[in-house]
């Protein structure tokens, strides 16, 4: 099923600062999170009606288009 999604929380200069995959309502759930969650409009939904290994996939090259601070 293509219900997978990637998405970003953004700074408030709206650059990244974690990117990441899920379904349903993971991207606004604060459970098993080691960060906090940001207001709904520091979330950014950047590729839709994935199957989860695309998501996985896509998670990775924006990780590495992005890089890691």
């Amino acid at each position: 099923m293509n219900n997978y999604y990637t998405y970003a929380y953004l700074r408030e200069d709206k650059t990244p600062y974690y990117i990441g995959k899920g379904k349903d309502r993971r991207a606004y759930s604060k459970v098993n999170r080691k960060l906090n969650v940001p207001p709904k409009d520091k979330i950014i939904f950047l590729k839709q009606n994935l199957t989860e290994e695309e998501a996985f996939k896509h998670e990775i090259y924006m990780i590495d288009v992005f890089g890691r601070k």
